[in-house]
């Protein structure tokens, strides 16, 4: 990774935590595709913040990572002529072939490539784009990421799962061209954000947009029947950043819920007030996904009483809070539960401080 100076990691400390930031620049970096990232602005998020938007892209610079901007249809024009003002982007016509080689004379030029395909709609050009030019697509939209009726914003959209919650009114189906690229071009990663929360989105692990997705594959087994113990212990390790002390917890382990591929994993012990939730891990890789919220689900549909701890310096605490009940703080843990009668939070709260620890 490059050496980040002081002025850059200032700037960056404000837009997100340490680690965060610095796991997706090696991430970034080590990307081969021809650029780190597709960028599809709207009319309105030009004309609203072409200069917001061309400060980011410098920085973006700043850190070797080049972006391209694509744009597409009747508004190509109108948007290829209000980013002209900015010194900083290249433009070349998506039809004239050679789009590597334009890319590397812009980053060779300190410029950010500018694809621009009047004939085209936006799916046609990003499924001759992807994944050879960029892997990632942030869709930039005046409006920001999606919405619910409500107003509320939706972080995840599941492309691949009937749609339980009623979306605002969209200027265009977002949804459809999400469910068309994650078929055809598996492994993309596609986003929808505003101008002024792109380098949030694109550095932190909450975001700041819509993440859209085709949804995980949980599976449920009793006990650890057909889990892969090695890869197990794998992701639970890699997850707490922690060796661990010894496996004999893994007898206890009544249910798991394992995420088709070894990247999130919770597990349940019995206990007469409920279940403990004895682990609860998502890889790193996975993380910002919206992983964590498919595994819990699954647990909550099918368990009503649950109690948990966890270290009080764990910034997940917050969400912790909004999916229980209530929460109790002792030493170094804090302690919540769901579902769990009032008689037996005293004792499950005993439990849980008095359990050892299972990291070094």
């Amino acid at each position: 990774m490059i050496a980040l100076n002081k002025t850059i990691r200032l700037f960056l400390d404000g837009i997100g935590r340490r680690d965060e930031y610095e796991f997706y620049l090696g991430k970034f970096q080590a990307d081969a595709s021809a650029c780190f990232a597709l960028l599809c602005p709207d009319l309105g998020s030009i004309e609203a913040g072409a200069e917001m938007l061309a400060f980011d892209l410098h920085f973006l610079l700043r850190l070797e990572l080049v972006p391209a901007i694509l744009l597409c249809g009747g508004d190509a024009a109108a948007m290829q002529s209000a980013l002209a003002a900015e010194p900083i982007f290249a433009f070349q016509s998506l039809e004239a072939g050679g789009i590597g080689e334009f890319i590397d004379s812009s980053r060779q030029a300190e410029k950010v490539p500018v694809l621009v395909a009047e004939s085209q709609d936006l799916e046609t050009a990003l499924l001759q784009l992807l994944p050879g030019t960029a892997r990632r697509v942030h869709l930039i939209r005046a409006a920001g990421g999606l919405k619910k009726s409500t107003g509320e914003l939706l972080p995840y959209l599941y492309t691949h799962r009937e749609n339980f919650q009623p979306l605002e009114d969209l200027e265009y189906d977002f949804p459809a061209l999400g469910k068309k690229l994650l078929d055809e071009r598996p492994g993309v990663h596609l986003s929808i954000t505003s101008p002024i929360n792109l380098l949030q989105e694109i550095f932190t692990v909450k975001g700041a947009g819509t993440l859209l997705r085709k949804g995980s594959e949980i599976r449920h087994f009793q006990g650890l029947e057909k889990v892969d113990p090695a890869r197990l212990l794998e992701l639970l390790e890699s997850s707490f950043g922690k060796r661990l002390r010894s496996r004999s917890f893994l007898e206890h382990v009544a249910e798991s819920y394992l995420e088709k591929e070894y990247r999130g994993a919770v597990l349940l012990e019995k206990h007469p007030a409920g279940l403990y939730l004895s682990k609860f891990a998502v890889g790193r890789e996975a993380r910002g996904e919206g992983l964590a919220l498919e595994l819990w689900q699954a647990v909550c549909e099918n368990h009503d009483a649950l109690f948990w701890r966890s270290q009080v310096s764990n910034p997940f605490n917050s969400w912790y809070s909004n999916q229980a009940d209530g929460y109790h703080v002792s030493g170094k843990w804090q302690i919540f539960w769901r579902g769990v009668s009032a008689e037996a939070i005293s004792g499950i709260i005993e439990f849980c401080i008095s359990r050892d620890e299972d990291f070094a």
